[in-house]
């Protein structure tokens, strides 16, 4: 028993009891969350990869720059061992359930690094029954992984801050690569961590740059045969990352609302992705000159509140829980959203929750370029449930002050 009362036995508590639960869904619902979407594109590039050694996404005839391997590769090594069909998306979902119970501990590891272990039993706990984070465990979709890879990126940075050793920059530069296989939108916050280290002096700019050097060195050296293989299958492009900002773009100009899929079906004359994209980049270009020549407090309000209010104030509830109506994600949510807001400024003096801080701003003021949406801020929760957790202890030891100075 007095296990089970200590902090680290309601952890283990909070992680097998959330763990079980979702398990336990996937069992007898799982066929429910298929979204019949990019899952279904993720699965097919994984059979086709393995067929045929061709990467592709959406057009099975042509290679693909428009996605980063990580995802369909995890589903490509299951696939080889398991086969296609019910078992193996059963087998995603459980794995990603599992992943995500991991991440939870890799929060408490956080939150008790930064703050205390209280601030990170709270936000294990918070996080392990927000209900769209469960979604993130139930859907094909990349969420799962970049979680994952998020929460090992944080953990690497804090450590390489408090020891800014060759080894731990080795392991921040080998994250940074693991989170930008997964989703490369992650690809340029690792520099605002750099300056953040050169701003603060608490450690010898030589050091910092010398660490700085070893993670890009890394990161350089490990992108280099996507870079080579993107290259040759583009004709001779320099492709970074990917090749699929066009769609984002362009969907993020439609204020307050995007066009329906059937409108969206008639835009292009072609099935060459490719040139998809060219034609969707310059159309957005277009439509956000004219938007704001012609519109412009439209598009004003657009690109700051309201794009802001659709990547935090919209939830992530796609499919719903058995038993759990919207309200309930719902109200979770906006719990979640102010008392982080609190929190983060309880944490205004606190340097690496600053960093934190960074991480969400980076992601916000991304996707107010592009495409502002749930699916892209679900990741950020857990980053966000720890100021939530900062929030919530500070008022409960506010209030045991209050009342041992009334039982006095």
């Amino acid at each position: 028993m007095s296990f089970i009362r200590s902090k680290r036995g309601i952890l283990w508590t909070i992680l097998i009891v959330s763990c079980v639960l979702k398990i336990m869904v996937i069992l007898f619902n799982g066929h429910t969350y298929n979204l019949d979407s990019d899952d279904m594109s993720y699965l097919r590039t994984a059979r086709i990869w393995l067929d045929t050694g061709e990467f592709t996404y959406n057009d099975p005839e042509r290679p693909t720059v428009f996605i980063t391997p990580a995802f369909p590769a995890f589903i490509a090594v299951l696939m080889k061992f398991i086969g296609e069909g019910y078992v193996l998306e059963q087998t995603i979902r459980i794995i990603q359930t599992l992943i995500m119970t991991f991440c939870l501990y890799m929060l408490y590891v956080i939150g008790k690094r930064i703050w205390n272990e209280r601030v990170g039993l709270w936000a294990a706990g918070i996080s392990a029954f927000y209900l769209p984070l469960w979604l993130v465990s139930n859907f094909i979709l990349t969420e799962a992984l970049f979680v994952l890879s998020l929460m090992l990126l944080v953990y690497c940075a804090l450590r390489a801050k408090e020891q800014p050793t060759i080894g731990w920059a080795v392991a921040f530069g080998l994250a940074w690569v693991f989170a930008t296989y997964v989703r490369p939108t992650i690809a340029l916050w690792p520099g605002i961590f750099l300056l953040l280290l050169l701003v603060w002096r608490q450690i010898p700019w030589r050091k910092v740059m010398m660490c700085g050097v070893v993670a890009a060195i890394v990161f350089v050296g490990c992108l280099a045969p996507w870079w080579v293989r993107n290259y040759e299958v583009s004709g001779g492009q320099f492709i970074p990352l990917t090749k699929s900002s066009g769609n984002p773009l362009l969907l993020g100009t439609f204020p307050y609302g995007l066009p329906s899929l059937e409108e969206q079906r008639t835009w292009h004359k072609t099935n060459n992705l490719w040139e998809n994209d060219e034609f969707d980049t310059k159309w957005a270009k277009e439509r956000i000159r004219t938007g704001f020549i012609e519109s412009p407090k439209v598009f004003i309000s657009w690109y700051t509140i309201g794009k802001f209010s659709m990547f935090w104030g919209d939830v992530y509830y796609w499919r719903s829980i058995p038993g759990m109506p919207l309200t309930v994600p719902i109200v979770m949510h906006y719990v979640i959203l102010i008392s982080g807001v609190i929190g983060i400024w309880l944490s205004r003096r606190n340097q690496s929750g600053v960093m934190l801080v960074t991480l969400l701003a980076y992601f916000t003021i991304l996707h107010m370029i592009y495409l502002a949406h749930s699916r892209y801020s679900v990741v950020l929760i857990p980053i966000l449930a720890l100021f939530s957790a900062v929030a919530i202890t500070q008022m409960i030891n506010k209030f045991k002050r209050i009342k041992d100075q009334t039982s006095i």
